[in-house]
């Protein structure tokens, strides 16, 4: 796929294309293998005044183009040989890697069809894997990372997506492997270096981690994302001093950093330390006054103290800051950025609703996309969000999620009773959904109704305390993304 392994085969991916003994092509050609880029896009130029349709010169102008760095050209002469015959594999290959090196998606399509013609190449393999990986696909991506492999194994960016698919499939031990040779070959890239630590910690090795970690936490520009991992794998063997002092320095260092506040937050509520979580949450709240993520937290904290107006008051606040806010996403660590639907998804859901309009997941999978645009009441996207939330629960009324999201509206609204009516909704199906509670005591903290909060508050807690350790195993496996190159085998 490379440009000078192109070059390289020019011979056999033209040899056999019809013409005179010494074509034009023939002179292109040497001028490709030259390197001589401006005497090939001469010839190239020169030949198609008199051959327009000859895709082997369109074909052979765009590797000139892409070897003088020109790819937007190189693109369009691959393009145009390919209106010519579109299964014609050199402008295939050339166009696949421009696409590619772009981070656009029609280099899948590409990729796949030189793949139909040449089921074994190995670079498209592995290109094809790094597309998967980035949408997310490991199943597909380790199978095409396995047949590309030798085209990778002096890459460390593609060694590091394949490594962190592993991980994702749970292949744990299978990636070590993977990631130990991906790091002696790039021993400075951090994301290689936490994700490899990352796969030690879930294949059961924490000290190993710990000692993949050692040199970045040793260096002076050691960064929060380190710091708050090895304090995590510390805590995680009762070695919880050395846990307090990474997270401390994380701080020092990054005093923006929300994590870092949280995680000390979640050892002091770990550790039976309410109050020296809200001091440190209290100097987090001076460096980032609008983050209600922190507010919430203490909140928490307070509830354990007992101080349940100031742990209402926190919850008041953090739903003000922002009112999609997931409770438990906060309480459990799972502070993982939302992504927002686009608005293609969107289309999408609309018209599977429209579709299906007594299928209750579908009404609701509606609403709440429309709930992640964030349109104003009064709208008729809002208003098409309440009517779908509704028809979910009316179709569904033990579907948890939607009496959520409604009272989530409703809150939202200032419709108190709606809001108090679709949380007991919620909590009569699964008493144990804390954003219903967390609903429940916002909303009654608006009403007359105030007596019930102490035990919602408690109850809060203690299903906070139970659900603790899931949390924190998600939060200590999240993986850092390996960034894109021209070409996993560049």
């Amino acid at each position: 796929m490379l440009l000078l392994f192109a070059m390289l085969s020019i011979p056999y991916s033209f040899a056999s294309q019809p013409g005179p003994e010494r074509s034009p092509v023939a002179d292109v050609v040497t001028a490709l293998r030259a390197r001589n880029f401006d005497e090939a896009l001469t010839q190239s130029a020169a030949a198609l005044k008199t051959s327009p349709g000859d895709k082997r010169l369109w074909a052979l102008r765009a590797m000139a183009y892409a070897g003088k760095g020109e790819d937007s050209l190189a693109l369009g002469s691959y393009q145009h040989a390919l209106k010519l015959d579109g299964a014609y594999l050199p402008a295939l290959e050339g166009a696949a890697q421009i696409q590619f090196k772009r981070g656009s998606p029609e280099a899948k399509h590409l990729l796949l069809e030189v793949l139909r013609q040449r089921p074994d190449d190995e670079t498209s393999h592995a290109m094809l894997g790094f597309m998967e990986y980035r949408e997310h696909d490991c199943e597909h991506a380790v199978a095409d990372f396995q047949k590309g492999l030798q085209a990778v194994v002096r890459q460390p960016n593609a060694l590091g997506a394949y490594g962190a698919c592993l991980v994702i499939e749970g292949r744990y031990q299978d990636s070590l492997q993977i990631f130990e040779r991906a790091l002696a070959l790039a021993p400075d890239m951090e994301e290689l270096r936490l994700n490899y630590a990352v796969a030690q910690w879930k294949a059961d090795r924490p000290q190993e981690a710990l000692a993949t970690l050692q040199p970045a936490i040793e260096s002076t520009s050691a960064t929060a994302s380190t710091l708050l991992l090895a304090a995590n794998i510390y805590e995680s063997t009762n070695d919880t001093s050395h846990a307090v002092e990474l997270i401390r320095r994380a701080i020092l260092q990054s005093p923006k950093d929300v994590e870092a506040y949280l995680d000390f937050a979640s050892l002091c509520y770990d550790h039976g330390s309410m109050q020296v979580g809200i001091d440190y949450l209290n100097a987090g709240l001076t460096q980032l006054p609008r983050e209600g993520r922190l507010y919430l937290a203490r909140g928490i904290l307070y509830a354990q103290l007992g101080k349940f107006r100031e742990a209402t008051a926190d919850f008041d606040i953090a739903n003000r800051i922002d009112p999609n806010l997931s409770f438990p996403g906060v309480a459990e660590g799972l502070v993982e950025s939302q992504e927002h639907k686009s608005g293609e998804a969107l289309s999408s859901f609309r018209a599977a609703a429209k579709a299906h309009p007594n299928d209750a997941l579908t009404q609701y999978l509606f609403a709440e996309a429309l709930s992640e645009e964030g349109k104003s009441p009064g709208t008729p996207e809002y208003k098409e969000e309440v009517a779908a939330a509704e028809r979910a629960a009316r179709l569904d009324p033990k579907m948890v999620a939607a009496h959520d999201l409604l009272a989530k509206i409703y809150l939202q609204d200032g419709r108190s009773q709606l809001a108090i009516k679709e949380s007991r909704a919620a909590l009569s199906v699964d008493p144990q959904d804390q954003q219903a509670l967390y609903h429940l005591i916002l909303t009654l903290r608006k009403t007359d109704q105030k007596e019930e909060i102490p035990q919602l508050l408690e109850q809060l807690t203690k299903l906070r305390a139970n659900t603790k350790s899931e949390a924190v195993q998600h939060r200590r496996y999240k993986l850092e993304e390996m960034p894109v190159t021209s070409s996993p085998t560049q």
